[in-house]
């Protein structure tokens, strides 16, 4: 079976069957998504926290992707917000939002053609039994575009700080006990000749559904409290996806700011990292 219409407000598709080998298919075609540092002066030290960097994809698939999303747009007669990802499960998802309908696609979709596109139209504005059968079959036929790699193992009990447990915690306290995303450590990486002067403490790759945390936060002297609030910040990246104006992504929105000041000891944390981000660059 190749997936179905689920009922209520989401919408998605899911691949279980037999593995492929992928050839040739780029790890990532992700429209909407990117890296973002935040400003500061030149020079100055700074905690960089955003969704893990990207490439920028090529301007075909980036053309593709723009069409795509505009023929979507047109079919269903509303606004439409396109990410395009390369997820090894879930090819087809979407989920209304104010304003506009967020869909996320394999980028196997930016090959559709005509037909297809309006086959995906009836498929989310109804869940059109005909055009979840054509879909089905294009999947099938662009199956060995999935990536079948075995996913990376993860490390969340760190030697001090486990990071499941933070995020179960934080689920259940503001986002109603249910988190879609999973948590790891992520490797240490060899040391440069040079002092760094940001350090990425946090990033959420939304492809993966993944946040990974910097172990340099692993040691006894960084208090939980402070853990907890890099972990708070990625799960909001989870939840509140990037948004584009005028061509250019918006991660760190108004309302991005607003809900993260809900973490209880948000000004605690933000006075700590002050005090102790030298400290985290040196023993990084």
């Amino acid at each position: 079976m190749w997936g179905g219409v689920l009922p209520g407000r989401v919408h998605c598709l899911t691949v279980i069957g037999h593995s492929h080998t992928q050839q040739g298919v780029p790890v990532q075609l992700a429209f909407d998504y990117g890296d973002a540092a935040p400003g500061g002066d030149v020079g100055a030290p700074k905690i960089v926290r955003s969704v893990a960097p990207r490439a920028e994809p090529m301007e075909a698939a980036r053309e593709r992707a723009g069409s795509l999303s505009a023929g979507l747009a047109e079919a269903l007669g509303q606004r439409v917000r396109l990410h395009v990802t390369d997820n090894r499960r879930v090819m087809l998802s979407a989920s209304r939002r104010s304003g506009h309908l967020e869909v996320r696609l394999h980028h196997m979709f930016l090959d559709a053609d005509a037909a297809l596109v309006k086959a995906l139209a009836r498929y989310l504005s109804r869940g059109d039994r005909r055009a979840g059968e054509a879909i089905d079959a294009f999947i099938a036929a662009q199956s060995h575009k999935i990536d079948r790699r075995a996913p990376r193992r993860l490390h969340a009990a760190g030697d001090v700080h486990d990071l499941q447990r933070i995020l179960d915690r934080l689920a259940a306290r503001h986002f109603g006990g249910v988190f879609g995303a999973q948590i790891t450590w992520a490797r240490r990486t060899r040391p440069g000749r040079s002092r760094r002067q940001s350090i990425r403490l946090g990033t959420y790759v939304a492809e993966e559904r993944l946040i990974r945390v910097h172990p340099v936060l692993d040691q006894r002297w960084v208090p939980e409290f402070y853990v907890e609030s890099v972990v708070f910040h990625e799960m909001l990246h989870h939840d509140m996806p990037a948004e584009v104006h005028r061509g250019r992504r918006r991660l760190h929105t108004a309302e991005f700011r607003a809900r993260e000041r809900c973490y209880e000891r948000f000004a605690e944390a933000e006075r700590w990292e002050r005090a102790h981000l030298h400290r985290l660059l040196a023993s990084e």
